[in-house]
């Protein structure tokens, strides 16, 4: 069935009512019926988002000015006319008031069902790409690269040099440092292929989705796959995907995207037919691949597919001068009115290690604006009480005195919950780091609430 499942009738025939009202519900839509104009805008009032199948001529209005009251409703609507008195002029009148199609009577009934499914592919399309719009109206107005700093400069540099090739792109950097900020900059700085800019995360797909999210299925080739779908390389084709996290792709699958990056095909999952594609790949990690290629949890040879070209993002503390930049501009894009930070607070923040990095920064700096009760904020206040340069100069627990142990439960219990705030509570990440199953890691979470 296609989205428009809901379908109202507005002509004052009884009998082409019914006789139409049975065909469409014996295809699976649910049809609603109005005799005038009058009870057809009331029936649409109530169910704005049905197909709306209009008689040009009606008792008491015309279907022109019933077409622009409904669409004055939800201007997504699609409206095919219907009309008895057939001309070129009645046409380009429905057509200039917004509607979609337009039928002469008697028409054939497939035609019409051909028509009803034109118009659900058309609202899909709309769909997609009232999405595409708004993401990248969001990206636009809260992602964008700030700092002055000269590491800053240097990835910039980087960053013209990327955009300027048709090569593979691999970003690498700690969580949080803005990696799919980079990615978005190299596609807007690109010549021609500025759109479709598709991002996928890798870490957040079941393992048993991910080829069919990738690259797609026919009809019927499994339970559920009721219509074909593609996949988001094929939806990317002619554009850049991001594949985020890119350590998390299972080894058997990344035999598949080597594939697809040395031969720029693909094939549907139950396909037979080999699809060509065109698309930039640029790959995040924020995992030392060179690590998991020893591990053997990563190909060495799709890391250098991929690390064509590649930029090491630089983490918050490395270039902390950018803080009172970027503090500035999250500032504006949290409040309409000035805010200012106080001296002692920023200082603060320059000094803190920012484990999160630049999200870090942004989640404090929204918080503070928030929190505030006049024209100052106070970031400050949010940052943790410890000094996080002693826990990178020490490691989670440092004790002077000799004799002040702790038992070692508690000592990895602490150890535990230190990794997982720096990774943001991602378990498989924690887990990895530090060097046990994830399923042991939750055993180990388990005992530490229980105690």
């Amino acid at each position: 069935m296609t989205k428009l499942s809901n379908i109202l009738i507005i002509d004052d025939d009884d009998f082409f009512n019914a006789s139409l009202s049975d065909f469409l519900s014996q295809k699976g839509f649910r049809v609603q019926v109005a005799l005038n104009g009058k009870q057809g805008i009331e029936g649409f009032e109530a169910e704005p988002g049905s197909l709306v199948l209009l008689d040009q001529e009606l008792p008491d209005q015309s279907g022109v000015e019933v077409c622009k009251k409904i669409l004055e409703i939800n201007s997504a609507t699609k409206i095919i006319f219907m009309s008895a008195y057939a001309s070129i002029p009645y046409a380009v009148e429905a057509m200039l008031a917004g509607a979609f199609h337009y039928l002469s009577k008697p028409f054939e009934l497939e035609e019409l069902l051909l028509q009803i499914k034109m118009a659900a592919k058309n609202v899909r399309l709309e769909g997609k790409l009232r999405v595409q719009d708004y993401q990248s109206e969001k990206e636009k107005q809260e992602k964008k690269l700030i700092g002055s700093s000269d590491l800053m400069k240097r990835i910039r540099e980087q960053i013209k040099l990327a955009a300027s090739s048709d090569a593979h792109i691999l970003i690498t950097g700690e969580t949080g440092v803005g990696k799919n900020v980079i990615a978005r900059e190299i596609s807007q700085l690109q010549p021609t292929r500025k759109e479709p800019f598709l991002t996928i995360n890798c870490a957040a797909i079941p393992e048993n989705l991910m080829e069919s999210e990738y690259f797609g299925y026919e009809k019927g080739v499994f339970t559920g796959a009721d219509q074909r779908r593609e996949g988001i390389f094929e939806l990317a084709d002619g554009g850049t995907l991001v594949l985020d996290e890119i350590s998390e792709i299972p080894m058997h699958l990344q035999s598949k995207l080597l594939t697809v990056l040395e031969e720029r095909c693909i094939r549907r999952i139950g396909g037979r037919n080999i699809i060509p594609i065109d698309v930039k790949i640029i790959a995040t990690t924020n995992q030392p691949l060179e690590a998991a290629i020893k591990n053997k949890t990563f190909r060495q040879d799709l890391y250098y597919r991929l690390a064509v070209f590649n930029i090491h993002v630089p983490s918050l503390r490395q270039h902390s001068e950018d803080i009172p930049e970027l503090a500035e501009y999250f500032i504006h894009g949290f409040s309409r009115t000035p805010l200012k930070i106080p001296e002692k607070d920023m200082e603060k923040m320059v000094n803190y290690t920012w484990p999160g990095n630049v999200r870090e920064l942004r989640n404090i700096i929204e918080r503070s604006v928030i929190l505030r009760l006049d024209n100052e904020i106070k970031p400050a206040n949010l940052l943790t009480q410890k000094d996080q340069s002693d826990d990178a100069a020490h490691g989670p627990i440092s004790h002077s005195p000799a004799t002040d142990f702790l038992p070692i439960e508690k000592v990895i219990a602490h150890h535990i919950k230190a990794c997982l705030k720096v990774c943001n509570g991602n378990k498989s990440l924690a887990a990895r780091k530090l060097g046990i199953s994830l399923s042991t890691l939750k055993r180990k979470l388990n005992d530490i609430a229980s105690n």
